[in-house]
């Protein structure tokens, strides 16, 4: 099978565990793009912050593609940089109002809990409280906006986030998966972090957007994750691939379990054995 398509996903895939992009993987990238194959992104993270890493691997420019927000965006990469959006769907305020209101009187009841959420322009934004937080420091590297009050908002938000330890995040998800089932998802994006993002958005849904743009069939895909909400695309690909260090549920919906983990260059790994393969 002849692959066109290779969408990887970008933290504990794609990055190691130091959030780099190891030379091995970039040389991989450089000689699939040279070899006429498109490499997306497919991220929870935003497009502001996925441009970071596709400048390091060469992909921040005309004619390339990225898939951000779990799905909820799809993008194309314009002259100057400029990102067009081909696809996106938000949570709409009213939900993000009863999410704000309901969900912080339950995490104030767990040390080192905070939420989060991202605006309809692509912008993390936390209350001013957060300032003296120890996850400030990486919210500023993200392009962080501090605000007066979630309440205070009033467009629809892609997502919202709750950071904090994975033991007590266990209990969060399953309290906001009752609470505001039939209204947003909740899902573990990874260990330290949950997210309650739209209806009918998932990386699979990502996937099969752009290929249709593409004019790409789902089995000429390749899709590469680690984590639960890598599941979607890894089911919707004509090949899924979960690298070593993918939790349990990722590995089930995967058609290929590699042995090397993310610090091991498992995207170069799958580059080289599968989509440059005849």
């Amino acid at each position: 099978m002849s692959y066109r398509l290779f969408c990887t996903d970008v933290d504990g895939t794609l990055l190691n565990n130091q959030g780099e992009i190891t030379e091995a993987v970039k040389a991989a990238v450089k000689t699939a793009t040279a070899a006429d194959k498109k490499i997306v992104l497919c991220s929870g993270r935003t497009w502001l912050s996925l441009k970071f890493y596709e400048q390091q691997l060469g992909l921040h420019v005309p004619g390339q593609y990225g898939i951000g927000f779990n799905g909820g965006a799809v993008y194309e990469i314009l002259d100057g940089g400029e990102t067009k959006l081909l696809h996106s769907k938000l949570m709409p305020i009213n939900i993000a109002h009863e999410i704000f209101t309901t969900l912080p009187p339950v995490i104030a009841g767990y040390e080192g809990m905070h939420m989060l959420a991202y605006n309809n322009e692509g912008y993390l934004i936390a209350e001013e409280a957060l300032r003296d937080s120890k996850l400030f420091d990486e919210m500023v590297k993200l392009g962080a906006k501090v605000i007066p009050a979630y309440a205070d908002e009033r467009g629809d938000m892609y997502k919202i986030l709750v950071h904090g330890k994975h033991e007590d995040l266990l209990e969060i998800a399953a309290f906001t998966t009752t609470r505001f089932g039939g209204k947003c998802q909740t899902m573990f994006s990874a260990h330290t972090l949950v997210e309650l993002i739209p209806l009918d958005v998932d990386k699979g849904r990502g996937i099969e957007i752009l290929a249709a743009h593409l004019g790409i069939r789902l089995d000429e895909v390749i899709a590469v994750g680690d984590e639960a909400n890598d599941i979607a695309m890894l089911q919707a690909a004509g090949l899924g691939i979960a690298v070593a260090n993918a939790v349990p549920s990722a590995v089930a919906a995967a058609d290929v379990h590699l042995t090397v983990s993310n610090n091991e260059d498992a995207v170069s790994t799958a580059i080289n054995e599968y989509l440059l393969q005849p």
